[in-house]
């Protein structure tokens, strides 16, 4: 009884591992530029899913004739079936819906369908919510192409913004150009509360009325403005955090090391012959 239970044990094993496939894919916009963070799911499963990477690729183990949601922000959504298929590449059509926006470029505002540059447009709706200590933080994984690091790992130390590919020749001198209300600054010099738009200048077109500080793109931040009876009203966001050690050695002192150190042989004294006949 005991071999046959474990003989079914290993078949319905077996039966799920056949029912999986590994498909892997790259998720790019009408451009042809990646799509960062794009959320991929199962439909009908959202427990199994990922993201797309810096270059919009994306690996994942789903069941066998499944079908893939895949989700942006101002993007369409598109489900695309995975039947006797293990490669995928998806392009990602802009929302219409969001055509009507106004946008902040260059020279003033637009509306986002007149617009026939690259710009790519995130409003406070669509910030990533929770503590975040910059701006950039605000957008980091909205718009595609935009990759945002912190490269030494301090959650108080200061992001990474790269646009339009991570590996730009020019080293520290390949950050997008920041103008926050028309005025060049830096993403630590305003408060995440205060903002009430981004905008995303990606391509030449958009960003040549900045000349050569704009080569490699611009980023337009717009602060809030106080209307009415919002000049009255004060808000505050407060966070607490702490540093600790997850687990601390116990380490020796000077007398306890020197107690140690004479009992030590580092295996000088072993026959080492007789230990391993």
């Amino acid at each position: 009884m005991k071999h046959l239970f474990l003989l079914l044990t290993l078949l319905s094993f077996s039966l799920t591992a056949l029912a999986q496939q590994k498909v892997t894919g790259k998720v790019k916009d009408s451009s042809g530029e990646p799509v960062i963070g794009a959320s991929v799911v199962v439909k009908g499963n959202n427990t199994m899913g990922t993201i797309t990477d810096f270059d919009g690729n994306f690996m994942l183990d789903v069941p066998a004739k499944s079908v893939l949601v895949i989700s942006y922000i101002g993007y369409v959504t598109q489900e695309v079936p995975t039947a006797g298929k293990n490669s995928l590449e998806i392009v990602l059509k802009e929302d219409t819906k969001t055509l009507d926006e106004v946008v902040v470029i260059g020279y003033g505002t637009q509306r986002k369908g007149d617009v026939t540059s690259s710009v790519a447009s995130v409003k406070a709706d669509n910030f990533v919510k929770g503590a975040v200590k910059d701006v950039g933080q605000l957008i980091q994984g909205k718009v595609a192409g935009l990759a945002i690091t912190n490269p030494n790992g301090d959650p108080t130390g200061s992001t990474q913004i790269r646009l339009r590919g991570t590996n730009t020749i020019g080293g520290a001198n390949t950050a997008p150009l920041v103008l926050i209300d028309g005025i060049p600054g830096e993403l630590g010099t305003v408060a995440p509360e205060d903002v009430e738009s981004v905008d995303v200048l990606k391509d030449g077109s958009a960003a040549a009325i900045y000349g050569t500080r704009g080569t490699n793109g611009v980023i337009l931040i717009t602060t809030k403005q106080a209307k009415g009876v919002d000049i009255n009203q004060v808000e505050y966001n407060g966070y607490v955090s702490t540093s600790l050690i997850a687990k601390k050695l116990d380490m020796l002192n000077a007398d306890e090391f020197r107690t140690l150190y004479p009992d030590q042989d580092h295996g000088a004294d072993t026959d080492w012959i007789d230990e391993i006949s």
